[in-house]
């Protein structure tokens, strides 16, 4: 899998390691090279005059063809992180695909202390401060955090036993829509500013300034200041009408991990 996994970044990043190698350097941003001479491939950076600002293989991968204030990397062990133009590191990033979080409206998340989730941009900088157990990335300016979900490392299990068991209760269970009553929904806007408190079950994504909520047993719809509103086929297309029995389909359970002592 390892190996796969550097041959689809190989080739992803053949045309940007060869503008870098060969144009000029420039604007004293620093140029991914990438020395393949020997059976794996090694990542480094150069600057503007040509020399080796971060040596080759110092980083297990990079992701960055060109660092103009800040460029992703992998650490073995360490996940992926955020590092300025003097090889200093910022912020360990969420990964995302495979690869360090996207860039959405702007931002991109990062991990604080004990895991919990904020909100960094392109210029190194905290934009908003890791206060999350979970956030999803923004979307038109908006994302939903939860309060009360594990974070990322307690959500991880390394059990293999456990987590194929718990997918097969999910398997079971997936005409049922189910809830962890100990976790709650809200949202934040790209200042940070709660728009809306975390008072629901879930909450999905924005998509004609209306998303799908759950709250009290119930899936309704909101607009952005959490007001009820009614589907109209017309004004949201890109939203789908209520399932008629969603309602009877909703469960709550005390943490995902309670379904493995059903």
């Amino acid at each position: 899998m390892k190996t796969v996994r550097k041959l689809i970044w190989s080739l992803f990043l053949l045309p940007f390691v060869g503008c870098s190698q060969n144009k000029p350097y420039t604007n004293e941003y620093l140029y991914l090279v990438v020395d393949t001479t020997g059976t794996l491939m090694k990542y480094g950076y150069k600057d503007e005059q040509g020399k080796m600002v971060i040596p080759f293989g110092k980083y297990y991968m990079c992701f960055t063809d060109t660092i103009k204030t800040i460029g992703f990397v992998a650490i073995p062990k360490q996940g992926f992180w955020a590092i300025n133009k003097n090889d200093e590191k910022l912020f360990r990033v969420v990964p995302f695909d495979n690869g360090p979080d996207y860039l959405r409206n702007g931002l991109f998340r990062i991990f604080g202390e004990n895991d919990m989730i904020g909100f960094a941009n392109m210029d190194g900088e905290v934009v908003i401060p890791p206060q999350y157990s979970y956030a999803d990335p923004f979307d038109n300016n908006i994302t939903n955090f939860c309060d009360g979900c594990k974070t990322w490392r307690e959500s991880a299990s390394n059990d293999e036993f456990k987590h194929q068991k718990l997918s097969r209760i999910l398997q079971i269970h997936k005409d049922t829509v189910l809830f962890d009553r100990n976790a709650k929904y809200g949202a934040i806007d790209i200042r940070g500013d709660t728009i809306l408190q975390p008072v629901y079950d879930r909450i999905g994504r924005f998509k004609e300034d209306i998303a799908l909520a759950y709250k009290d047993g119930r899936a309704f719809y909101i607009d952005r200041s959490g007001n009820e509103v009614v589907y109209d086929p017309k004004k949201h297309p890109n939203q789908k009408p209520l399932d008629k029995n969603i309602n009877s389909k909703i469960k709550y359970i005390d943490g995902w991990e309670s379904l493995l002592n059903d």
